[in-house]
């Protein structure tokens, strides 16, 4: 057999060994999520009897609370325009989106579990991935639906992109120095400028770091760090009142929580079952 004969067929094993790989790849992060959902899904069914009630009266006391804060907070954390902090608000505001933040992050966290095999560390990525998914939807959800104009909202602008100036469902009977807008609820409207409540940004930074706290806790608290400065630069740019902050950021580190615990719970079970065996 010639020399190339044997280098072709050694190539067409390498690229059959690289296909097998990449296979296998896709079929884990398909079950692995699949069984992730719908093990997230069982526990959120059933309920956990101690904080089957609690979690939801805290979040709902806690933005109870935030509320009596939002026109004090908005002046004392806002920040003008051509300051130095604003433009580091601008920066921390744009990495701590989703897909800005969120998507390169887990795909790091995966890649580096799949270089040094590492189970965990993808199973990790893959919760991370998901939980701020899950939080985000949520959030874009309820903000869709309930319409709380943004501090920053403007009465002209909303003509622009409207045709007509919309009037709240629910007033609050407030509003801020400067604002434009009485604060409340004015339903749907597909304009951002209505997407005050709760925060996108808050939800899925939190849920983010949260949904690693256990599996990667070191990873987990320092995004839980820089968690609590998105949530700042919210504030600080005018795009959100500290309630909006409070629910969307309470929501998305639930959400991680759920996650983070429901993979822990597996992975123990399953090093308790490969214990058993080898003892067997």
């Amino acid at each position: 057999m010639s020399p190339n004969s044997e280098r072709c067929r050694s190539d067409g094993k390498n690229i059959f060994r690289n296909k097998l790989k990449m296979k296998n790849e896709f079929v884990f992060l398909y079950e692995f999520s699949k069984s992730l959902l719908f093990g997230v899904w069982g526990d959120f069914k059933e309920g956990i009897k101690p904080s089957r009630m609690t979690l939801p009266l805290i979040w709902l006391l806690s933005v109870g609370l935030a509320f009596q804060f939002d026109m004090t907070f908005y002046s004392f954390f806002l920040i003008k325009e051509g300051n130095f902090f604003h433009f580091l608000a601008e920066k921390i505001s744009y990495w701590g989106d989703f897909p800005q933040g969120t998507v390169p992050l887990s795909i790091g966290i995966y890649l580096f579990g799949l270089l040094f095999k590492k189970e965990r560390i993808k199973e990790a990525a893959i919760g991370c991935f998901l939980s701020a998914f899950i939080a985000g939807c949520l959030v874009d959800l309820g903000r869709d639906v309930l319409g709380r104009p943004r501090p920053s909202a403007d009465v002209k602008e909303a003509f622009k992109q409207l045709g007509y100036i919309p009037t709240p469902i629910v007033s609050f009977h407030r509003i801020h120095p400067g604002g434009s807008f009485v604060d409340g609820f004015y339903g749907i409207h597909w304009t951002a400028m209505f997407h005050g409540f709760p925060s996108g940004h808050a939800a899925t930074s939190m849920a983010t770091a949260s949904s690693l706290l256990r599996s990667l806790p070191f990873l987990g608290y320092l995004l839980l760090f820089c968690a609590v400065f998105v949530c700042w630069s919210r504030m600080a740019l005018g795009r959100h009142y500290f309630s909006d902050i409070i629910a969307g950021g309470f929501l998305g580190f639930f959400a991680g929580l759920m996650f983070s615990r429901f993979q822990n719970r597996n992975i123990s079970t399953a090093l308790q079952k490969s214990k058993q065996e080898v003892k067997k």
